[in-house]
């Protein structure tokens, strides 16, 4: 056997045995097809008082002008009242019409409307939420239409390195893509000891917060929750989520008892004289 044949026989050796290289995706494009009737828009409407409300003058009692100016500012109080909007993402994972958020999208709502991305609407039911982990839990009801939905992924699974796919209603351009990798695990933003982010840097911005967070097989890995933008900038590629198997969790109990029950100890600390 000549040396270049010996060459050329290594060489194709190396070829079978050694462990093949993942290739970079050539498109999301039939993968987020898939998902995105899933990912819906959610506006919640707060009716807030404008603070600039002018005081009643005082009269003495029995004054002509007391109801005159009680009536006058009467109206004007429920002209002060105006409603304020907010803009989040959410997304289906049930076919009777659960809907996952974050609590910081609708919290304080008095109406919330989840639209889907054919823009029908609907108007949503808060069945629980749970502040400390930032997650809730709306229902609609979608009477005869079928509703696209998703299923959770192992988010303990994911590594540093791994693609993940954003879709979301940020700045209210709904059925917005974004991709990236996994950048980091376990982070702690000092929000408590409840949630350790997934870091990502699929661009996140304001409208993002309670959308998915999906791996390549199409599972919601994570819960977009959160960015970093010195001075509001907009999205520098540090984003964080809520892993799915911690959220999931809280779903589970969220939809069983409308609220999250944790265990405590009962322990008190103390000096000692």
């Amino acid at each position: 056997m000549t040396i270049n044949m010996r060459i050329k026989f290594i060489f194709l050796i190396s070829i079978l045995f050694s462990k093949p290289l993942l290739a970079v995706p050539e498109s999301f494009a039939d993968l987020v097809e898939q998902l995105s009737p899933a990912v819906v828009s959610i506006a919640s409407t707060t009716i807030v008082e404008n603070n600039n409300q002018n005081q009643i003058p005082q009269f003495p009692e029995g004054s002509p002008f007391d109801d005159f100016f009680k009536e006058y500012f009467d109206r004007d109080q429920r002209r002060s009242q105006r409603p304020m909007t907010g803009l989040g993402s959410g997304f289906i994972i049930s076919e009777d019409g659960i809907v996952v958020t974050n609590n910081h999208v609708i919290e304080g709502a008095d109406e919330i409307t989840v639209i889907l991305n054919d823009e029908t609407e609907f108007t949503a039911e808060l069945l629980g939420r749970d502040p400390k982990a930032d997650i809730a839990v709306l229902k609609i009801d979608p009477k005869n239409k079928n509703l696209t939905y998703v299923g959770w992924g192992d988010s303990d699974k994911m590594r540093v390195g791994d693609w993940t796919i954003a879709i979301g209603n940020p700045l209210g351009l709904g059925g917005t893509v974004t991709a990236g990798i996994i950048s980091a695990i376990s982070r702690d933003l000092g929000g408590g000891p409840y949630v350790k982010f997934l870091q990502t840097d699929a661009s996140i911005n304001t409208g993002n917060s309670g959308g998915p967070l999906f791996n390549l097989k199409g599972e919601v890995i994570g819960i977009n929750t959160a960015i970093i933008a010195p001075g509001q900038s907009g999205s520098i590629g540090i984003g964080f989520a809520i892993p799915a198997n911690a959220a999931s969790n809280v779903i589970d109990q969220l939809l069983k008892f409308g609220e999250t029950k944790r265990g405590w100890l009962g322990v008190r600390i103390q000096e000692v004289s």
